[in-house]
């Protein structure tokens, strides 16, 4: 009977260890994606507020981008090969990225994160459905972003012009987080009370935005 006991006890003691183990991991894990010892290039910060509020007198959703803001220019390649990270996907005059880039930022300042920023406006394919309503491609996106579609296909969102789910294609501005190489987590577009991407984001929408970015660190996504 004393041998059972000592076994139980044993046993518990295993798997209080191995949880504590996985919980420490899965943490780290989450520690890792936010790549905060990145040091961040002042021309590329630089760089990402000239091209925002250059547009400020022509688009319809101003922005003030702080001077320092914690972004990382990325190519297609450094997308594919990024361990753990935190990637926006989007261009400067889309009204949708410009209302969600605040929040965005405040939200990588407050948990010291860094964004690896990748411009996709000229790399994506076009599809469409000719009239016997056969999916065809009239512009072929580029090989990195075919690539990064093949690798993410999981988590990203179907095309919805297409109608297929099982074509993908990545929309401005779509947030993405990456565990171990992994497409773990987004954030597509901005709130769902917005409907018009010019009239920006009110306090209480910013606020809302910012949450959903940090859900993946609370435990309170959804794919």
């Amino acid at each position: 009977m004393k041998d059972l006991k000592l076994l139980a006890s044993m046993l518990l003691a295993v798997a209080v260890l191995l949880n504590v183990t996985n919980c420490q991991s899965r943490q780290d894990t989450k520690e890792a994606v936010k790549n905060s010892q990145v040091s961040f290039k002042k021309q590329e910060g630089v760089r990402f507020k000239q091209e925002l509020e250059s547009l400020n007198k022509t688009n319809k959703v101003p922005v003030q981008i702080p001077d320092n803001p914690r972004i990382v220019y990325a190519t297609e390649q450094d997308v594919l090969e990024l361990e753990n990270g935190i990637v926006l996907f989007g261009w400067p005059s889309c009204p949708w990225f410009r209302n969600a880039i605040t929040p965005l930022l405040e939200f990588a300042q407050e948990e010291k994160a860094a964004i690896y920023y990748l411009n996709i406006h000229d790399i994506r394919d076009l599809k469409e459905k000719d009239k016997d309503d056969k999916v065809i491609t009239t512009k072929a996106g580029s090989p990195g972003y075919e690539a990064i579609l093949a690798k993410f296909h999981d988590v990203l969102n179907p095309y919805t012009a297409v109608g297929i789910d099982s074509i993908k294609r990545i929309s401005s501005p779509t947030v993405l987080f990456i565990e171990k190489g992994k497409g773990v987590h987004k954030v597509v577009s901005t709130v769902v009370s917005q409907t018009d991407p010019k009239i920006k984001l009110d306090s209480i929408q910013r606020k809302e935005l910012k949450q959903r970015y940090r859900a993946y660190f609370l435990d309170e996504h959804t794919i």
